[in-house]
């Protein structure tokens, strides 16, 4: 895969700002995959909303499960602390886009073994990611296609009651993921990350047709290895709500991030800003008992972004089960 990054020595010192501005969020994730790239910040954090909507909170029956997933990331806004379009440091608008393709390979197994009556299992994903950004205005243009950095959750603890599911766990991710900020296309974060996870399901009728769902982490970040960075925590919340006719389930999902404390260390920049990002669209499900195998079309439009890019993400997953 071509990378390059073009830059005379005019632009040198404006460019060498720019990239730690500019840095890109992590791909990977427990049901993964988008991008993105903070507009001040230096970090952002490791898990990319995009990959769960109705029935988040809920974990399938015991067995093993494998779920590919393809998410598309795509924008062309950038945007500031205050929530404004970002501009270069010559006042032009940032002639900007950042696209990103994630195939990621997930492993489920829903085991039998019960603790205090929930259901135990485990889950790892490793994801292969494209991505390129251009920032015209500093002669920015790199891509890059790369392992990505492998989200691994050892413990999901899941109970079930008539019309409800609740669940709680723990997870990590690894720094597998190549990293350079001199080619800012690269996926790799550079620092682990760790992040408890509560997560439900509402059903509103017996039957378990109708279904509202979250599912959430808190993430705890590392220093990175190479710079005296420590990103700040930060909150992810998927949401769903759902109906199901037979095989399909249709419904609107949607997601909001916010980092909740400062980026601390000698390398983070005067601007301290907190990102966020919200993120609201349609979704389809279908599983079929025949075949065995199932799919998840999801199409989310970003809004109210701080302090990052603002896009679109569609997510294709194929399921089976085993």
């Amino acid at each position: 895969m071509q990378k390059k990054v073009n830059c005379c020595r005019f632009h040198e010192a404006a460019l060498h700002k720019v990239r730690r501005r500019f840095s890109w969020r992590g791909v990977v994730a427990l049901c993964l995959m988008a991008g993105g790239m903070p507009a001040a910040a230096q970090e952002t954090n490791h898990y990319p909303n995009g990959t769960s909507g109705i029935l988040a909170g809920s974990v399938p029956g015991p067995g093993y499960y494998y779920l590919m997933y393809n998410l598309f990331y795509d924008a062309d806004r950038l945007k500031d602390g205050a929530g404004n379009a970002a501009r270069a440091a010559d006042g032009k608008s940032l002639d900007f886009n950042a696209k990103a393709f994630a195939n990621v390979h997930r492993v489920i197994h829903v085991t039998q073994l019960k603790f205090l009556g929930a259901e135990f299992s485990w889950n790892v994903a490793v994801p292969l990611v494209y991505r390129s950004v251009r920032i015209g205005n500093y002669r920015v243009d790199d891509s890059n296609f790369a392992l990505g950095d492998v989200n691994l959750e050892p413990l999901v603890l899941e109970w079930r009651g008539p019309q409800w599911d609740f669940g709680v766990g723990y997870g990590l991710f690894a720094p597998t993921g190549e990293r350079d900020d001199l080619q800012p296309a690269k996926p790799g974060k550079d620092f682990w990350t760790h992040y408890p996870i509560v997560a439900g399901t509402w059903f509103f009728d017996p039957e378990r047709t109708w279904s509202a769902s979250f599912l959430s982490r808190y993430e705890f970040h590392g220093k990175r290895k190479d710079v005296d960075i420590t990103p700040g925590r930060d909150v992810s919340l998927e949401l769903g709500l759902g109906k199901r006719f037979g095989m399909l389930t249709a419904g609107v999902s949607g997601y909001a991030q916010w980092q909740v404390t400062k980026d601390t260390g000698a390398g983070v920049g005067a601007d301290a800003s907190r990102d966020r990002v919200y993120g609201l669209g349609p979704e389809i499900q279908y599983f079929s008992t025949e075949y065995g195998l199932g799919f998840q079309l999801r199409h989310w439009r970003e809004f109210g972004a701080k302090d990052r890019s603002q896009g679109s993400i569609t997510t294709l997953t194929l399921l089976k089960p085993f």
